[in-house]
C-alpha cells in the first residue's frame, strides 16, 4: 500500500474521546475537524476544535450515529480521512464502507473484518475453526423469543444474553431462573436495538467468577501483526468496566504467552490490520474462553499506552496512511504497572442511578508526574440525559501494581466534582479493599460486595460537612452585610438564641448551631456533638476549618438550596432546610414518581387497570440505562401523566395511582 498524506481528519465522535484523537493529530501536524449535536454545542470538544460542524439535534441516530450526515460533513470541510473513535459509529460496517466509496480514508480495520466480528456469532465460528476455546452458547439465526429461552434452558441456566452487535454491557443480561428468561429477553433486545440498531442476540453459558482479559493487537496493511499485551477489565458493575489495569494480576508468564498467540490466531485468521481487541473470559481454574474481537480502539486504551510507550492513536493514523509498524513484537517491552477509574456522574447510594445538572466545580487539588487524565467536561459543563454517563478516565503508572493503585486513590481523593452526584468515594472504597489490593477480583465481585462499598460515609465526616456548610454560610453573610463593628452579626436588642441552620445530609436532617466566643472561632452543637471550630481561612468556594484540633479544607459550591462539598474526607451533597416547610405532595405510595432524570421509552399500564405491589409501569431511559418504575402498592391506575419520548426531571409524577389493599 503507498503512503499517503492526511491534510484533515475527521472525528465522528464528541467527549474525551474527541479530545484525544485532537491531540494526537496535533502532535503529528495534521488538522482536526470535530463534530457535535444541538445538545454539544457549548460542549469542550466542540469548543475547543479549531473547526466544529453541527450534525443534528441530540439523540444520536440523528446526529453522531447518522452516517450521510457525518459523509457530508468530510466532505464539505475537505477531510480526506475520518476516524471513528470508540463507540457509535466505530463497528459500523456501513460507516466504514460508505467512507471507502466517499474515497475517505477510514482510520480502522476493513470493512470485512468489521462485518465480520461484528457479529459475535460468526466469531466465535472463526475462534472454533481456527482451535480457540470459547464459552458454550447458542448463536442461532431463528431469533423468536421461544427459541432463544429454550436454547438457554438447554445450555442450562445460569445464561448471559448478549446483543450480538453490542459491546459496553448494553443488551447484556444474566438470567439465574426461568421465570426471568421471557422478560429479560425482550429488555436486552430492545435495549441492543437502540443502542446498536440491530436486536439480535445470541446465550452464552455463565462462568462464575470469572475474570475480563483482553490483548490489545495491532496491525498494518503489510501483513504485520503483533499484540502488546493484556489488560484485565474484571472490576464492572452491570457488565461495564470501571477499572482496568495491565498487566492482569491472575496472569503468569506461560498464561501470557498462551493467551496473546490465541489473539494473534483471531487476527490472522482475518487478516486484520489496525487497533483491535480480543476479549477472553479466564475461569477460576484457569481455563480462558474467546468471546469477541472489538474492532476498534478501546476506552481502556491509555493504560497500554503508558506501559509500552507507545502512542496507539498516532498509530492508528500511521497504520491508516499506509505505514508500516514502527517495531517488531520482540521490541515491544511492558514497564511497571498502569491501572484507569471511569468517573461516572452516577449515584452510588440510589442503584447508581444516572445523575445530571451543571459541574459546578472540577478541579485536582493535586497532581504529579506518570498522572493523565482524559476527560471531555470542566467547570460549567451540563451533564444531560442524552449521552453516556463517565465524566472522565484517570490513569496512573506506578513502579509495581501496589504503587499504582496507591497513586491512583490519592488522585481520586484530590478530585473535586461537584454539581452532579459521581461513583468518585465509591472507586475509592473498592480500590481499597483487600479483595482488589489481593488481585483477587472477578467480574461478579462488585454485585457480592455492593452493600460494603456503598455503605454511607463516616458519621464524623458527614458532621464535619454539615458544620462547615453552616460556617461557610455564616461567612458568606458577613461579606454581604454591612454592620456596627463592635456588634455580633447576629445581634439584637431582646433575648434571642444561637443562630443555627437545618441542613439535609445523606438523607438525615441536622440541625448545627453555633456562636462565636472569640474573632473567627466558635462554639458548635450538632446533636449530641459539640466542638470549639475556628475559622482558619474563607474565601468564596473555600473555606478552611480547624474542628477538634484538626484543619482541613472545604472546598464548597451553592446551587440553589444545595451546597456541594468536596474535602479529602469526601464528596457531599448537602440541602438547607427551609424553616418554612413544602406544600405536601401525593403520597408516595399513591404516586409513581421518577428516580432519575430520563426519557420515557415505554408506558406498560393505562387508566383504569388494577396492578399489584411490584407491577411494572414505565420504562425510563437515561444515559444508555433502562429503569423499570413499578407499583408501590396494588390499586388501579388514576391517571398517567406522561408520553412516551417525554423527558423527566427526579421526582416527576409519572402514574397516578388510588391505593388499595392487597
Amino acid at each position: 500500500m503507498e503512503e499517503k498524506l492526511f491534510k484533515k481528519v475527521l472525528i465522528a465522535n464528541r467527549g474525551e474521546i474527541a479530545l484525544r484523537i485532537m491531540r494526537a493529530c496535533q502532535s503529528l501536524g495534521i488538522r482536526s475537524v470535530a463534530v457535535y449535536s444541538e445538545a454539544d454545542i457549548h460542549s469542550v470538544h466542540a469548543l475547543r476544535a479549531e473547526e466544529a460542524v453541527c450534525v443534528g439535534p441530540a439523540p444520536s441516530l440523528q446526529s453522531y450515529l447518522n452516517i450521510e450526515r457525518m459523509i457530508d460533513v468530510a466532505r464539505r470541510t475537505g477531510a480526506d480521512a475520518i476516524h471513528p473513535g470508540y463507540g457509535f459509529l466505530s463497528e459500523n460496517a456501513e460507516f466504514a464502507q460508505a467512507c471507502q466509496s466517499a474515497g475517505i480514508t477510514f482510520i480502522g480495520p476493513s470493512v470485512d473484518s468489521i462485518r465480520r466480528m461484528g457479529s459475535k456469532a460468526i466469531a466465535k465460528k472463526l475462534a472454533i475453526d481456527n482451535g480457540v476455546p470459547v464459552v458454550p452458547g447458542y448463536e442461532g439465526e431463528n431469533q423468536s423469543a421461544e427459541i432463544l429461552g429454550a436454547s438457554a434452558l438447554a445450555i442450562g441456566l445460569p445464561v448471559l444474553i448478549k446483543a450480538s452487535a453490542g459491546g459496553g454491557g448494553r443488551g447484556m443480561r444474566i438470567v439465574r431462573t426461568p421465570d426471568d428468561l421471557a422478560a429479560s429477553i425482550e429488555s436486552a433486545r430492545r435495549e441492543a436495538e437502540k443502542s446498536f440498531g440491530d436486536g439480535t442476540l445470541l446465550i452464552e453459558r455463565l462462568i462464575d467468577r470469572a475474570r475480563h482479559i483482553e490483548v490489545q493487537i495491532f496491525g498494518d496493511h503489510h501483513g504485520n501483526l503483533v499484540h502488546l499485551f493484556e489488560r484485565d477489565c474484571s472490576a464492572q458493575r452491570r457488565h461495564q468496566k470501571i477499572i482496568e489495569e495491565t498487566p492482569s494480576p491472575a496472569v503468569n508468564p506461560d498464561l501470557r504467552a498462551r493467551i496473546t498467540e490465541a489473539a494473534l490466531t483471531i487476527g490472522r485468521a482475518i487478516g486484520y490490520y489496525n487497533a483491535g481487541t480480543v476479549e477472553f473470559v479466564l475461569a477460576p481454574s484457569g481455563e480462558f474462553f474467546f468471546i469477541e474481537v472489538n474492532t476498534r480502539l478501546q476506552v481502556e486504551h491509555p493504560v497500554t499506552e503508558m506501559v509500552t510507550a507507545q502512542d496507539l492513536v498516532q498509530l492508528q493514523i500511521e497504520v491508516a496512511r499506509g505505514c508500516p509498524l514502527p517495531f517488531t513484537q520482540r521490541e515491544i517491552r511492558s514497564t511497571g504497572h498502569a491501572i484507569e477509574a471511569r468517573i461516572y456522574a452516577e449515584d452510588p447510594s440510589n442503584d447508581f442511578l444516572p445523575s445530571t445538572g451543571k459541574i459546578l466545580d472540577w478541579e485536582y487539588v493535586h497532581s504529579f508526574a506518570g498522572m493523565r487524565v482524559e476527560s471531555g467536561v470542566e467547570a460549567g459543563s451540563d451533564v444531560s440525559i442524552h449521552y453516556d454517563p463517565m465524566l472522565a478516565k484517570i490513569i496512573v503508572r506506578g513502579s509495581d501494581r501496589k504503587s499504582a493503585i496507591h497513586r491512583l486513590t490519592a488522585v481520586l481523593r484530590s478530585l473535586s466534582a461537584l454539581g452532579v452526584k459521581t461513583n468518585r468515594d465509591f472507586l475509592i472504597r473498592l480500590l481499597d479493599h483487600p479483595d482488589f489490593l489481593a488481585g483477587s477480583v472477578d467480574t461478579a465481585f462488585i454485585d457480592r460486595r455492593i452493600d460494603e462499598l456503598t455503605l454511607p460515609a463516616d458519621p464524623a465526616a458527614f458532621k464535619d460537612a454539615a458544620v462547615a456548610v453552616a460556617l461557610y454560610r455564616e461567612q458568606i453573610e458577613r461579606s454581604r452585610r454591612s454592620r456596627v463593628p463592635a456588634a455580633s452579626l447576629h445581634f439584637r436588642n431582646n433575648p434571642y438564641g444561637h443562630p443555627s441552620t437545618k441542613l439535609d445530609i445523606g438523607g438525615e436532617r441536622v440541625e448545627v448551631s453555633y456562636h462565636e466566643t472569640t474573632s473567627n472561632s466558635y462554639f458548635v452543637q450538632c446533636g449530641d456533638w459539640q466542638a470549639q471550630c475556628r475559622v482558619v481561612s474563607f474565601k468564596p468556594g473555600i473555606i478552611r476549618l480547624e474542628i477538634e484540633g484538626v484543619q482541613r479544607s472545604f472546598r464548597i459550591v451553592q446551587s440553589g438550596q444545595t451546597f456541594w462539598v468536596y474535602s479529602t474526607a469526601g464528596s457531599f451533597e448537602v440541602k438547607w432546610v427551609s424553616r418554612h416547610p413544602d406544600r405536601a405532595r401525593h403520597s408516595e405510595q399513591e404516586s409513581a414518581n421518577s428516580p432519575m432524570p430520563g426519557q420515557v421509552l415505554e408506558i406498560l399500564v393505562s387508566e383504569g387497570q388494577r396492578v399489584s405491589s411490584g407491577d411494572a409501569l414505565v420504562v425510563l431511559e437515561a444515559m444508555k440505562m433502562e429503569q423499570t418504575l413499578r407499583a408501590n402498592s396494588a390499586g388501579v391506575i388514576e391517571a398517567v401523566l406522561v408520553k412516551r419520548g417525554d423527558l423527566v426531571a427526579p421526582g416527576d409524577e409519572l402514574v397516578r395511582i388510588t391505593a388499595q389493599a392487597d
